[in-house]
């Protein structure tokens, strides 16, 4: 942390040059030192905004949401694993967590990098007359709407992988001396300042941009953040409230059948849709990789499929549970022709249509479908990278719903809508408890949300419910420890609902110490 804000002090990240550097294709993020006293127009607002969205694919094709939040969020769960021959992500996938991970450190730092564009930006923007300067106040509200968004988003990522975390609010111009060695923030604090920055970004965006402009925040994005945050923390009531709005604002839709469904939601030609509330766009252009793209479609899928890295297996298990008529499961690669013209097949006893030599091979893993790569050796990601969809938000609505009341209508109804675009039969309200319902839901959003960053959270909110905040953790043993390589890796002394801090940042901070690591890792 030290070393992020100091840096800013003396040189701060330009904004408004990141913003120009995406423009131009430049191979590297640009950084300079900017006057902030000649940066008075709504213009430069507004591309110190763009400049803060560029934090979200910080390094390149691989940084924050454009690739390694997923390995924080997918590898220690059930459904995505690593291979016997991986040499990344065995760490996460085998809970052998240790604080000098090059991926743990490489997310903490993208996610302060972003505090802090945010911070300088609503700075910025805050010294700009947007009136006197042919734009208007509702202009200016809504830049500083979208950086607070981007800020909450920050934290709530912070705060999910390692819950107290340092809380900054200001510009590198205020720092004090004890700002360059930041104290941890309790979690509760750091999520209460989340709550104020996502309540007035959500009374200060618009609901829609035109479709160039999809990846920027909306009110629906803000109250969407927020719903998911009423969620982790078991606000039901408040979780309810916050996702009806977005429910019943009309602005968005689940895609359905007659128009692909699922599936099409996730072509690589859907650059913009209703049913995504909140995207990363990623260019699909030749030498976009590095820039302005993510790295999901060449780590998706094998090399023997399209020339992908495989670097996101998904274990045969998963597979197995999904309906053959599930319209999910074509999103998983089921059985597919290779490069070298061998078919791969999942085997019978998985759900598969197996088969035999010399010319089908039995699969070992299956890969996901949501972010394909390209077949060839342009390594950008064609998808925009889901952050939230509406999907989401109705699944949540359910379970605020059944954690309130137990099973209703509505939540039934609710379900069924991701059933009915599933191509599976409704379920009935009469069939169902508080307790199998709950099962029910977070059956449906493993099916629904896989390689989209959710399950580790689910799991977790899972068995806080479960057992009524007892054991937070009883459904990630449950479910996680069957696929672990050596069951005995999982220790009953470690809290696996954090990460450890990373090294670099306790001998940079002179705040930190390395027994704030204690219990994080073996």
């Amino acid at each position: 942390m030290k070393k992020i804000y100091y840096t800013l002090t003396i040189i701060v990240t330009v904004l408004v040059t990141t913003f120009f550097a995406c423009k131009k294709g430049l191979n590297d993020e640009t950084y300079s030192v900017f006057d902030a006293s000649k940066l008075t127009l709504p213009s430069d607002g507004n591309d110190a905004v763009i400049g803060a969205y560029a934090a979200l694919k910080d390094n390149g094709g691989y940084g924050y949401y454009a690739g390694f939040l997923y390995w924080l969020y997918e590898y220690p769960a059930d459904v995505v694993t690593t291979t016997i021959t991986s040499t990344q992500g065995i760490t996460l996938d085998q809970l052998t967590y240790n604080p000098t991970d090059m991926v743990v450190n490489d997310v903490w730092i993208s996610i302060f990098k972003l505090v802090s564009r945010t911070n300088e930006a609503e700075a910025l923007i805050n010294n700009i007359d947007y009136t006197s300067n042919g734009s208007t106040n509702t202009v200016k509200q809504q830049n500083l709407g979208e950086v607070r968004f981007l800020r909450a988003l920050a934290y709530y990522d912070a705060t999910s992988l390692w819950g107290d975390v340092p809380l900054i609010l200001k510009p590198s111009s205020q720092y004090t001396v004890a700002d360059l060695n930041p104290k941890l923030t309790k979690q509760a604090d750091v999520e209460a300042a989340m709550v104020t920055d996502l309540q007035y970004a959500a009374a200060n965006l618009p609901a829609s941009y035109p479709a160039s402009q999809v990846a920027r925040a909306t009110s629906g994005a803000a109250k969407s953040l927020l719903t998911r945050l009423y969620m982790r923390q078991g606000q039901w009531q408040k979780a309810a409230d916050e996702s009806a709005l977005v429910i019943n604002s009309g602005a968005y839709r689940i895609k359905p059948m007659s128009e692909g469904g699922i599936v099409a939601l996730f072509d690589t030609t859907n650059r913009a849709d209703n049913e995504f509330i909140f995207v990363l766009m990623s260019s699909s252009q030749p030498g976009a990789y590095g820039i302005n793209s993510n790295s999901f479609g060449i780590n998706s899928t094998p090399w023997d499929l399209n020339r992908g890295y495989g670097n996101f297996p998904i274990v045969l298990q998963f597979y197995s549970i999904f309906d053959k008529n599930d319209a999910r499961r074509n999103l998983l690669t089921g059985v597919y022709k290779t490069i070298y013209g061998q078919v791969m097949s999942v085997p019978t006893q998985y759900g598969g249509v197996g088969g035999s030599g010399p010319d089908t091979v039995l699969s070992k893993y299956v890969y996901n479908l949501k972010y394909p790569a390209t077949n060839n050796y342009n390594y950008a990601g064609f998808n925009n990278v889901v952050i939230m969809r509406y999907a989401d938000i109705i699944l949540y609505r359910a379970e605020a719903l059944n954690e309130l009341n137990g099973p209703t209508q509505e939540s039934i109804d609710l379900i069924n809508q991701i059933r009915t675009r599933a191509n599976l039969p409704n379920i009935l309200l009469a069939n169902y408890t508080k307790n199998t319902l709950r099962t029910e839901i977070f059956s449906e959003r493993n099916k629904e949300f896989f390689m989209e960053g959710r399950r580790r959270e689910d799991l977790f909110r899972w068995g806080n419910s479960e057992t009524a905040g007892a054991d937070p953790l009883s459904e990630f043993k449950i479910n996680v420890i069957p696929y672990l390589r050596n069951q005995s890796t999982y220790s009953s002394s470690v809290n696996y609902l954090v990460y450890p801090y990373p090294q670099v940042e306790i001998q940079s901070n002179t705040s930190l110490n390395a027994s704030i690591n204690k219990g994080r890792y073996q």
